[in-house]
C-alpha cells in the first residue's frame, strides 16, 4: 500500500521589541500546549524553527520550556531548522551579516541540544537564487519554500512533492515546495477533512509532502486558541495522524534519506503569494485582483501571473526606506571597523536591529507598529554609540546621500544626538537621543493603503466559524474612516510651509490652506563653528528667499534660526512643522508657559524669539493587524506659525530626561 510521508513543520517567532505580555500569551496559548500536546504523540514528528528572539525570552523566562524541547530533540520527534537567528530578511541585509547570523543560530542549537543543524528557515519565505549559496556556505543542506516559487519558475504541477535541488556556482542545496493547500487546510479544516486530503496524496506511490507554517496559527491568530485547542482540533488530527495507516511523519533529514530529489529547479525572486500582493500600490492591486479573478478557472493561466516583488516596500514608502538605508549604512561600518569577538554588545544590537518584521507591511501591522520600529531604532541607536565610541571624535559630521532619493543628507553626531538633516526641504529626517537610545523622529507618512477600500465599504463578516488569517476583517472600533487623511509630504521635522493667513487647526489637519516647500531642494553650506557645526540651508526662487541656520554643538540641543530676506508675511504665514514620536499620547503633558512637551521619559522643550501661534495634535495611521483593522498614534504634530513680519526668527530644540 502507498503512503504519504508527511513533512510537518512549524515555525515559531516573536519580534524584537514586542510587548511582553504578547510574548506570554503566545506562549500560553500557543507555544505550550502544541508541544505539551505533541509530545502525547510520540509517533508524530515534526520540524521546528524558533526564531532567536523567542529562544532568548524562553530562556528568560520559561526554562522549563527548553527542557521540555531538550526532550522532544532526544527522543528524536523533532528536528530544529536553523535560520538567521534574530530572523531577518536575508535578501535585504548585507552578506556579512546573513552568514553571522546563521552561524549564530547554528551555535546556538548546538550549543543547547547538542545537534548541528541540517535545514535552514528562510523568513517570510523571501527568496533570491543567491541564497543557495550563503545556505550552502553556511554549512546547511535544505530548506522549505511555497509552492508558488515552483510555479514562477514555470512548473504546471497541480500538486508539489517531495524535494528538488537548486545550485548557484556550483554549491547546492534541496528545497521542499510548501503546499499551499495544505497551507490553507490545516488547521481551518475538519481533523478527518485534512487526514482524508493526505491520504489522497498517495493513490499509486509512496508521496512526500511538506506543510512548514506559521506555529501561531495554532491558537495565537484570531478565534483559533478556542478552535485548536479547547475544541480539539490538535489533539483529533494528531490523533488521526497516528491511526492512519496511510500516513507517516517524517523530519527532513529522514526525508532526504528516503527519497531521491526530484530534479534540479532555479527558483526566481519570489515569496508566498499574499507577500507579492501587498507591496503593490492601491491602483495596482486592484488591476491585480481583476486578473486574479478572471483567471479563477484557469489555474494554468495563473502560475504566470505575480504580484510585485518585496523589496520594493522600500520604493512604496520613503521612511521606511530611510531606517533600511539606515540599517544598511551602519552595518557596513560595523563590519568595517568592528570586531566580532571583542565588540560583542555592537554586533548583537545591529543584528537585532535587522529583525524583519518592521521592514515590512502586509496582514499584520509591521511597519505602522510604533513600537516595532521604535525597537529597531532603539538597537541601530545602541550600535552606533558603540562604534562612536571606537572612532572617538566629540563631533562627527558626513554627507551623503543615504537614503538615495537624489538629495544628500547631512550627519551630525555628538555624545547625546544623532541628527540626520536633508537637503531636500532642509528637513530634520532622524533626532535620535543616545542617552535613552530613542528616535523622536520614529515616524511614517499617512498614505492610501488597499486594504482601505474595505473600511471605507464597512465590509463585514460572520465571524462564528474560522478562517484562515487572510480572510478575517473585521474593525476594532466605529468610524476609523475619519482618519483616512492621507499625507503629500513627508512628515518629519523642520518642514516649512506657506500658510494661507486664515489658516485654521481643522484646515491643516486636513491638508488644506498652505503650501509645502518639503519637497523643494534647498542649497546647503557646512561652517566648523568654535563650540561646533553651523549647517546653512537656503531657499530662493522668485517669490521668496530665506534661509536657515542650524547650530549644532555638544549639548542637547539644536538651535534654528531663520533668516527672511525676502518674505511676503501680508500674504502668508509662515509654518514650521515638527513631527515627533512620544510612546503614548495619552502620557503626554504639555507646559504652555515656555512650550514644552513631556511623558514618563523625556522632556522636549523649543524656545523662541518671536511671538508664534500653535497647532498641536495627534496623527493616527489606520493599518491593518491579524486582528482587524485599528487606529494606531504614530506621532504628535506641532506646526509653529510665524504671523507678524520678522527678519529672523530663532527656535531652540532642547531634549533632557524626565
Amino acid at each position: 500500500m502507498s503512503k504519504t510521508y508527511f513533512l510537518f513543520g512549524v515555525h515559531l517567532h516573536q519580534p524584537v521589541g514586542n510587548f511582553p505580555h504578547v510574548f506570554k500569551k503566545a506562549f500560553d496559548e500557543c507555544y505550550l500546549p502544541f508541544f505539551n500536546i505533541l509530545k502525547e504523540f510520540p509517533q508524530v514528528k515534526c520540524n521546528v524553527h524558533i526564531s532567536g528572539p523567542l529562544y532568548d525570552w524562553i530562556l528568560e523566562n520559561e526554562k522549563d520550556f527548553l527542557n521540555l524541547l531538550k526532550d522532544l530533540v532526544s527522543q528524536d520527534q523533532i528536528e530544529l531548522i536553523s535560520g538567521a537567528y534574530f530572523e531577518p530578511i536575508l535578501s535585504i541585509i548585507p552578506d556579512e551579516d546573513k552568514f553571522s547570523q546563521i552561524k549564530l543560530m547554528n551555535d546556538f542549537i548546538y550549543r543547547n541540544f547538542g545537534r548541528k543543524p541540517k535545514g535552514i528557515w528562510i523568513a517570510e519565505r523571501i527568496w533570491q537564487p543567491d541564497l543557495v549559496k550563503i545556505i550552502n556556505l553556511s554549512g546547511l543542506s535544505y530548506t522549505f519554500l511555497d509552492d508558488t516559487h515552483f510555479r514562477y519558475a514555470g512548473l504546471m504541477n497541480k500538486e508539489f512533492s517531495g524535494y528538488y535541488t537548486s545550485e548557484e556556482d556550483l554549491k547546492s542545496i534541496f528545497i521542499f515546495p510548501i503546499s499551499k493547500t495544505l497551507r490553507y487546510k490545516i488547521p481551518f479544516s475538519l481533523p478527518k477533512e485534512a487526514i482524508s486530503l493526505l491520504e489522497s496524496f498517495s493513490s499509486d506511490k509512496d508521496t512526500l509532502v511538506t506543510l512548514f507554517d506559521d506555529g501561531e496559527k495554532f491558537g495565537l491568530w484570531p478565534y483559533t486558541f478556542d478552535w485548536v485547542y479547547k475544541k480539539g482540533w490538535l489533539r483529533n488530527f494528531f490523533s488521526l495522524l497516528t491511526e492512519s495507516s496511510k500516513i507517516i511523519t517524517v523530519k527532513a533529514e529522514e526525508a532526504i534519506k528516503k527519497f531521491p530529489s526530484q530534479g534540479l529547479i532555479y527558483l526566481p525572486c519570489a515569496s508566498y503569494e499574499e507577500m507579492g500582493e501587498w507591496v503593490l500600490e492601491p491602483s495596482a492591486f486592484f488591476v491585480y485582483e481583476k486578473l486574479k479573478s478572471s483567471f479563477k478557472d484557469k489555474p494554468e493561466f495563473f502560475n504566470f501571473l505575480r504580484g510585485g516583488f518585496f523589496k520594493n516596500f522600500y520604493a512604496k514608502y520613503p521612511r521606511l526606506n530611510y531606517l533600511h538605508k539606515r540599517m544598511l549604512y551602519l552595518s557596513q561600518k560595523i563590519n568595517k571597523y568592528g570586531d566580532k569577538k571583542k565588540d560583542k554588545k555592537m554586533f548583537t544590537s545591529l543584528w537585532k536591529a535587522q529583525c524583519n518584521c518592521g521592514y515590512w507591511h502586509g496582514i499584520f501591522g509591521g511597519f505602522y507598529l510604533s513600537h516595532i520600529r521604535g525597537a529597531i531604532y532603539e538597537n541601530l541607536i545602541k550600535a552606533e554609540k558603540e562604534l562612536d565610541k571606537k572612532i572617538g571624535k566629540e563631533i562627527l559630521k558626513e554627507e551623503v546621500d543615504l537614503d538615495l532619493d537624489g538629495y544628500k543628507e547631512i550627519i551630525f553626531k555628538n555624545n547625546y544626538l544623532s541628527c540626520v538633516f536633508s537637503s531636500r526641504g532642509g528637513t530634520i529626517l532622524e533626532l535620535s537621543y543616545k542617552n535613552k537610545a530613542f528616535n523622536f523622529l520614529n515616524t511614517i507618512t499617512r498614505r492610501e493603503e488597499s486594504y482601505h477600500k474595505n473600511i471605507k465599504e464597512k465590509i463585514k463578516k460572520d465571524l462564528k466559524d474560522v478562517a484562515t488569517i487572510h480572510e478575517i476583517i473585521q474593525a476594532k472600533e466605529r468610524n476609523l474612516d475619519k482618519y483616512l487623511i492621507y499625507d503629500s509630504y513627508e512628515k518629519t521635522a523642520l518642514i516649512d510651509h506657506l500658510l494661507a493667513k486664515d489658516i485654521t487647526l481643522e484646515k491643516f489637519k486636513k491638508r488644506e490652506g498652505f503650501e509645502s516647500l518639503a519637497d523643494k531642494e534647498y542649497s546647503y553650506a557646512i561652517f566648523k563653528k568654535k563650540k561646533g557645526l553651523d549647517l546653512l540651508f537656503k531657499l530662493k526662487n522668485k517669490n521668496l528667499d530665506f534661509s536657515k541656520r542650524i547650530a549644532f554643538s555638544k549639548e542637547t540641543q539644536i538651535l534654528a534660526e531663520y533668516i527672511f530676506s525676502s518674505f511676503d508675511f501680508k500674504r502668508y504665514n509662515f509654518g514650521i512643522e515638527f513631527n515627533l514620536f512620544f510612546l503614548s499620547p495619552s502620557d503626554i503633558k504639555i507646559d504652555e508657559k515656555d512650550f514644552a512637551l513631556k511623558d514618563f521619559v523625556f522632556k522636549e522643550k523649543e524656545n523662541f524669539n518671536e511671538k508664534v501661534d500653535i497647532f498641536l495634535f495627534p496623527i493616527y495611521s489606520i493599518s491593518s493587524s491579524e486582528s482587524g483593522f485599528e487606529r494606531v498614534f504614530q506621532e504628535i504634530c506641532i506646526l509653529f506659525i510665524l504671523k507678524e513680519k520678522s527678519e529672523r526668527f530663532f527656535l531652540n530644540l532642547q531634549i533632557k530626561d524626565f
